[in-house]
């Protein structure tokens, strides 16, 4: 998968994961990435609700997606029920690739 196509498929997939947890928290009286909120200018990372003044929670995510692919060739394979025979002469490539993205998602608590 080429970078270009990753990031997009990740960023629609977090923005429908968002929407459908926002339909979620509206029925338990929370709201997920409010438009209400608002950063503290004085205290770095600190946010809040603007009409209840209550401060926003950071869910905090770090997604790996990790690609391996395998490719094995020998002279001769048999199986004779759980029992495998390989030849010697064997072959095996395997290359891998990992990526990462990390967000943050502001949620509004639940107030009793």
């Amino acid at each position: 998968m080429q970078l270009d196509e990753f990031v997009s498929q990740t960023l629609k997939q977090v923005i429908d994961g968002v929407s459908s947890a926002q339909q979620y928290g509206k029925s338990k009286n929370a709201n997920i990435n409010p438009s209400t909120a608002r950063m503290d200018g004085k205290a770095a990372g600190y946010s809040f609700c603007v009409e209840t003044g209550i401060p926003l929670q950071d869910i905090e995510f770090d997604v790996a997606v990790t690609v391996s692919e395998s490719n094995e060739s020998s002279d001769g394979d048999a199986n004779v029920g759980a029992i495998s025979v390989t030849s010697l002469n064997q072959s095996t490539s395997q290359s891998s690739s990992v990526s990462r993205i990390k967000f943050k998602v502001p949620i509004l608590l639940p107030n009793s």
